[in-house]
């Protein structure tokens, strides 16, 4: 039987609007989530506003060699460069080069903004995980929502997700495994475990911190084993745990063109590498210079601590104090997959990692950038803190006031970021004394990376709106690609010791050297909580400024010096004084290295007892002058007794001296 015109009519309506119900589909699925999806829009306005206001990183150069080493040699074959360096966080730094190919970018400036962009939604996308598992963990979208901010709004991890493409994608995909993480015990299924390895694979690729969620799924895998009831359930179990094992061993091997020749014995040698990195610095902690090869235990607590907001940090540790004392109170729910266990497993990748930092001490440097992942799991116990803390109240007005106060605490880091934008990466909280001039300088690294070399760049080209800039150091010549072509064109990269530099703590600080402010003042400074974030300063100083340099030259003329080589070196007072007649650009160009050897070391830091000396290498344009053809640096003396002084260059044109300091002109 036919059917009626009657009953086909429909159809052909049915089909052309077959499109609606779908659309009215993914609006009903999305407006239970429009507060997350509206702090996400936000965030990705305001990053589009601000991306051309963050500098470059010192590194960034060097990741996209890292990209084009390991790129090339997949494309054209050829060799691979054997240094630890080059196989470093491919799985990120590849699909960022091939992004930037697959543009056409051949200015710097777009090349950087785009690098900039990407890093920057790929953080955001870490805000979107940490949403979809809080919501998978507490089931409310009010606590995922603010597990979302929590993880978004802090300060410091904010700049860097613009111009560090090697801490921050290591932090976001720490918090996509442990989505992966909980999906796959939840689900049990084949195919999400084989996801969970992917994951963790990446993870590894970025950092070899990776291994912390690499063997802590194993072990949960060994509790589910132990706790199956029967043969089909631990088979299932086992056959998941190889899967799993298989796509992470599977995944760091793709995605490490390094590992291809020889995949077992290069492992062990990037493990033996990179888990004890070789850079061995100085860095500076409360006033203090520690050597970054064996950093003293309060190190990465310390930097934790004064860094992170106070909101954070007070329902972080509150969810971390619950969800200890609630595993230790129901030691049974850990043996099952339960939500307290998967809490408990964020808490201990958490505490284990400051721990392992604490005992084993790690080459760590720059602040605490390279365990910025703790902020992953640390955000999740903060949602889970803010929730036992309303919990614990049956009232609705004082869970009220605990949401209140959540939000004006979240409001306040807003505030803060706003005020020192565009330098936020050198936030400090309450716990760090920010009033007193120059304190943050002189206890703790700021700029380390110097991306405020191109808001130091814009001051001097706004200072002088009808001049030509000349500028030296590579900081400045680096973040002058982010300039406009306007800008740009007014920009000189000279060698002349009349050009501008930059002068930050990190370069001061970076061998252990004593802060203490040359004669010259700073053509500029950026003041920020009191404390100059940056200085630019000219080697060749202005007429009123020369005068103490030039008394100093004249004086010492007639004097012997107490080391005689390319530069005349003197002891004068408690500072050493180095002169020369006819100064070269080479001269000035290379580092000094002074070491001072104290005649007792009792009372001084650990890095000086290890050494046996204070490292006080320093460059002629931050300590010294020129006038005249004469070049001269004035270095301050620690105020401990010193025994010895050695002193040189290093280079083609190499020279050295050392001599004992007289006793009665030893600093008492």
């Amino acid at each position: 039987m036919q059917p009626s015109p009657e009953t086909t009519a429909p159809a052909p309506a049915a089909s052309s609007g077959g499109r609606k119900p779908l659309f009215q589909l993914l609006i009903r699925r999305l407006i239970p989530h429009s507060a997350a999806l509206a702090a996400l829009a936000l965030f990705l306005a305001a990053g589009l506003a601000v991306l051309d206001d963050y500098g470059a990183g010192i590194d960034e150069d060097w990741q996209r060699a890292i990209a084009a080493a390991n790129v090339d040699y997949i494309l054209k074959g050829g060799g691979l460069p054997t240094d630890h360096n080059k196989f470093y966080g491919v799985a990120y730094e590849a699909p960022l080069l091939l992004a930037e190919r697959a543009l056409g970018l051949q200015d710097t400036r777009g090349v950087y903004l785009v690098r900039h962009l990407l890093t920057h939604l790929f953080f955001l996308t870490g805000g979107l995980f940490a949403y979809l598992l809080a919501s998978r963990l507490f089931r409310s979208r009010l606590l995922a929502t603010a597990a979302l901010l929590l993880f978004l709004l802090s300060p410091r991890l904010y700049a860097h997700s613009f111009f560090n493409s090697k801490d921050i994608p290591f932090l976001v995909m720490f918090m996509i495994t442990l989505f992966l993480a909980h999906r796959a015990f939840r689900r049990d299924t084949l195919w999400s475990f084989a996801l969970l390895g992917v994951g963790a694979g990446l993870l590894v690729n970025l950092r070899i911190m990776g291994v912390v969620l690499f063997a802590a799924v194993p072990a949960m895998r060994a509790v589910d084993l132990l706790m199956a009831s029967g043969w089909e359930e631990r088979k299932r179990t086992l056959v998941a745990t190889g899967v799993f094992a298989l796509a992470g061993a599977g995944a760091v091997y793709a995605t490490t063109p390094y590992l291809w020749a020889d995949p077992l014995a290069r492992f062990v040698e990037w493990w033996a590498t990179l888990s004890s990195h070789p850079s061995i610095t100085w860095q500076l902690l409360g006033g203090e210079p520690v050597v970054t090869s064996n950093p003293p235990a309060r190190y990465v607590p310390v930097w934790f601590s004064i860094t992170n907001s106070p909101a954070v940090l007070l329902l972080g540790c509150v969810g971390a104090l619950a969800a200890c004392a609630m595993g230790a109170g129901r030691p049974r729910s850990l043996l099952r997959n339960t939500r307290l266990r998967f809490l408990c497993l964020i808490a201990a990748c958490f505490l284990a990692s400051v721990l392992a930092v604490v005992l084993l001490k790690p080459t760590i440097y720059n602040g605490w950038r390279q365990m910025y992942f703790l902020h992953a799991p640390f955000s999740l116990l903060a949602a889970f803190g803010l929730q036992w803390l309303a919990s614990s109240f049956r009232r609705e007005r004082l869970r009220a006031a605990v949401y209140g106060a959540t939000g004006i605490g979240a409001g306040a880091i807003v505030l803060s970021m706003a005020l020192i934008h565009p330098h936020q990466q050198v936030y400090f909280n309450f716990l760090v004394d920010r009033t007193t001039s120059e304190r943050l300088r002189t206890q703790y690294e700021m700029d380390y990376w110097g991306a405020s070399g191109l808001e130091a760049l814009r001051h001097l080209l706004q200072e002088r709106p009808d001049a030509t800039v000349p500028v030296f150091t590579t900081v400045l010549k680096r973040n002058a690609r982010l300039l406009s072509q306007s800008e740009l064109r007014r920009v000189a990269f000279t060698e002349d010791f009349a050009a501008f530099h930059l002068s930050d703590s990190g370069s001061l600080w970076g061998s252990g050297a004593t802060v203490t402010d040359p004669y010259a003042p700073p053509a500029h400074t950026r003041r920020l909580y009191g404390s100059a974030l940056y200085s630019i300063v000219r080697f060749a100083v202005d007429e009123d400024a020369e005068a103490p340099y030039r008394a100093t030259y004249d004086a010492l003329a007639s004097r012997d010096p107490a080391i005689r080589s390319v530069f005349n070196v003197y002891l004068e007072g408690n500072s050493l004084v180095y002169t020369k007649e006819q100064c070269a650009p080479p001269d000035i160009q290379r580092i000094v290295f002074l070491h001072a050897y104290p005649k007792n070391s009792a009372g001084l830091s650990s890095g000086v007892r290890a050494l046996g000396f204070q490292n006080l290498d320093f460059l002629f344009r931050y300590r010294g002058a020129s006038f005249d053809g004469k070049c001269i640096a004035v270095v301050p003396l620690p105020d401990y007794p010193i025994a010895r002084i050695v002193t040189g260059q290093p280079g083609a044109r190499s020279w050295k001296g050392e001599f004992t300091v007289p006793d009665e002109a030893a600093p008492n």
